[in-house]
């Protein structure tokens, strides 16, 4: 096997993240060369996958997937060796350049979510979009839930081992849960692997007696902290129901639990209590996630006067150049009717005050660079 092969557009749909249009992808990290929004079945078949199939196994690194090759090339593992580990073997004889149909879909169920995380977008959960209108921030339109998905689910779902849901939070969708019925009721949930991203507040009976049918589910707990601090990162959170959700889940033999936190400025002196808190719980903890939007909230953007506190383990996410985060935490504050330093008290230095309106000062800057 080659350096430059991925086994993903061999076996997978997914959806382009970085698109407004979210057209079909090998990938979430693939950038589509093609701007056309096609069908799954187009796609499969088209010039542009069959490219990139072809040049993977001639050793070349295609265009689109230049993301993994970067990240690669810095010495860290990228999703494509990721994916390899763990389906390149079961998955070999998908390896040319028109295999028959893929066997990984990626469903996203769109923005609808029953929480409003701070670092969050507004495009990605309703609720965050309701509190930035709010707080006169703009937003892009939330995803629609991917009808276009689901329907290719249903028509081809005696070929499919793996479903990928995403959100909003793909529990607090009713069609989301109308197609895992669906799959339970034509007799193809005990040969589908789901993975299953979610806040943990909706695992219901209900819920739970689909997932029990499934061959294997994976479910991808979003934790930013421990307590009272994830319930202040994520509004609307409840620790405990939470964590009984995770307990009850996690007796049952066909499904896993995994644990990921999002790295952001709000979290990143707390998370060596997350990584404890797993240990001592026998959770695993999956690859974290990386705030980059909203900006203020990148780990980079954490006030000089807390940076000595940041763990060894993490001091790789603060670069040198930084940005006021407090404008917008402020404006959230106000928004919740909360403090941070009420939550996480280290949040009470001596300047804070003063940098309450840097977020302006921030978005002047960043306006007039833009228009250099």
């Amino acid at each position: 096997m080659n350096d430059t092969l991925c086994i993903l557009p061999f076996i997978s749909l997914d959806r382009n993240a970085d698109s407004t249009n979210i057209p079909p992808a090998p990938c979430c990290l693939y950038q589509a060369q093609s701007k056309t929004a096609e069908t799954f079945e187009q796609y499969w078949h088209s010039d542009e996958i069959v490219s990139v199939r072809s040049q993977m196994l001639q050793g070349k690194q295609p265009k689109g997937c230049w993301k993994c090759f970067h990240e690669e090339s810095l010495g860290k593992t990228s999703m494509r060796q990721s994916v390899n580990s763990g389906r390149l073997d079961a998955h070999k004889t998908s390896l040319n350049t028109h295999p028959d149909h893929p066997v990984q879909v990626k469903m996203l169920a769109g923005a609808t979510c029953n929480l409003a995380c701070r670092m969050c977008v507004g495009h990605v959960s309703s609720k965050v979009n309701t509190v930035w209108q709010a707080i006169g921030r703009p937003s892009q339109d939330p995803y629609k839930y991917d009808q276009q998905a689901d329907q290719y689910i249903r028509n081809n779902a005696q070929h499919i081992a793996y479903i990928d849901l995403m959100g909003g939070e793909p529990l607090y969708h009713k069609k989301l849960i109308a197609l895992l019925k669906f799959l339970v009721d034509s007799n193809n949930a005990n040969h589908i692997t789901l993975y299953l991203t979610t806040n943990g507040m909706l695992i219901k009976d209900e819920i739970k007696n689909l997932l029990l049918k499934f061959k294997k589910v994976v479910s991808i707990f979003s934790l930013d902290g421990v307590g009272v601090v994830h319930e202040y990162i994520r509004p609307g959170s409840e620790w405990q129901t939470i964590i009984d959700n995770m307990s009850t889940l996690r007796l049952f033999d066909n499904i896993d639990v995994l644990v990921q936190p999002t790295i952001s400025v709000l979290n990143i002196l707390r998370l060596p209590e997350l990584d404890q808190w797993c240990k001592d719980n026998n959770y695993h903890m999956t690859q974290k996630c990386l705030v980059h939007n909203p900006i203020e909230l990148h780990p980079k953007q954490l006030p000089i006067e807390l940076r000595e506190k940041v763990h060894s383990d993490y001091k790789k996410f603060l670069e040198t150049k930084t940005y006021p985060a407090l404008g917008f935490i402020k404006q959230l504050d106000e928004h919740w009717g909360t403090n941070i330093k009420t939550a996480m008290p280290e949040w009470d230095f001596e300047t804070a005050d003063q940098l309450e309106n840097d977020l302006v000062t921030y978005e002047k800057v960043q306006e007039f660079l833009n228009n250099e």
